[in-house]
């Protein structure tokens, strides 16, 4: 007992001989960090985010017009039945704002919260990153899509998850062409004008996407049009459609394989798609930018 005794107070005037510098350096190696929410919060201007979301909110807005418009004839290709081009818009276009503000505020989040830098494989990280807006903003695109669909009867909240497998893989290509895609173009555009190397860069993120993405947009609407038949019979069908297309000199033993690869390489409908996605991306970006520009010169 005396020699426990004796060697405790031997620990205890150790410790009181301490320097104080090392106290605080042994202090601050305990100080808690902060976290992903704080390092948010602590950037968060609610003044700047209100102003961001009123210039996203009316750049999708005067897009969900061009969208629909481009959209409808789109579908109408594909499936023989013509659709309205402004259908129910009281609708399409505060959800086309949601769905872009998603798009864009979910890009933002995620760039605060996950640094691919951290884990063991950063580059799937950031792919993954990347992906993750398109795949939550899909059933929002669902609704979208839905009341497009005039040749449908399913209720709504039945039509939203038609085609969703092959809409989501479009919404994932749709949302890296309307973010980074289209900020890394514009970075490699040789214009001093800012406008136009920000359309410059979502014209060519445009061309990218809408033609990556023409094959899963296709299948999902005629999956949506027709939801009784599967995904392979909808690929058939457009095969057959590229079939009556395809030079005859081609050689019959030949026609089975080339058919479906220009099925895929060369889509119905590639025109109006690309179209359409050039338009949105450049309305997107352009008004977005020309807001920021305008209420937010420092950024």
């Amino acid at each position: 007992p005396d020699f426990r005794t004796e060697h405790l107070v031997h620990e205890f005037c150790a410790l009181a001989t301490l320097q104080p510098t090392m106290a605080v350096t042994t202090t601050q190696q305990f100080t808690p960090q902060p976290g992903p929410i704080e390092r948010i919060t602590s950037q968060l201007n609610a003044k700047e985010l209100s102003t961001h979301v009123a210039i996203v909110s009316f750049a999708a807005g005067v897009e969900s017009f061009y969208r629909s418009a481009l959209n409808s004839t789109l579908t109408a290709t594909l499936t023989g039945v013509k659709q309205p081009l402004f259908g129910k818009m009281h609708i399409q276009s505060p959800t086309r704002m949601v769905y872009i503000n998603g798009f864009k505020g979910l890009r933002a989040l995620f760039d605060q919260l996950i640094r691919p830098e951290e884990y063991s494989n950063p580059g799937l990280v950031r792919a993954l990153r990347a992906f993750a807006p398109g795949i939550l903003m899909t059933p929002c695109s669902g609704v979208l899509e839905a009341y497009n669909a005039a040749n449908n009867p399913e209720h709504i909240l039945k039509k939203l998850w038609r085609g969703f497998a092959a809409r989501c893989v479009r919404e994932i290509i749709f949302g890296v062409g309307l973010n980074q895609m289209s900020d890394n173009f514009k970075e490699f555009m040789p214009i001093e004008n800012e406008i136009l190397k920000v359309n410059a860069g979502s014209l060519t993120a445009g061309v990218v996407s809408g033609y990556l993405s023409h094959v899963p947009h296709n299948l999902s609407t005629l999956k949506l049009a027709f939801p009784s038949q599967s995904y392979g019979t909808h690929f058939r069908a457009l095969v057959e459609k590229q079939a009556q297309k395809t030079p005859k000199f081609i050689p019959e033993a030949m026609r089975g394989t080339l058919i479906p690869i220009f099925t895929v390489l060369f889509p119905r409908g590639c025109l109006i798609r690309t179209t359409q996605i050039v338009g949105s991306f450049i309305i997107i970006n352009g008004l977005i930018h020309a807001g920021k520009a305008k209420f937010n010169p420092k950024q």
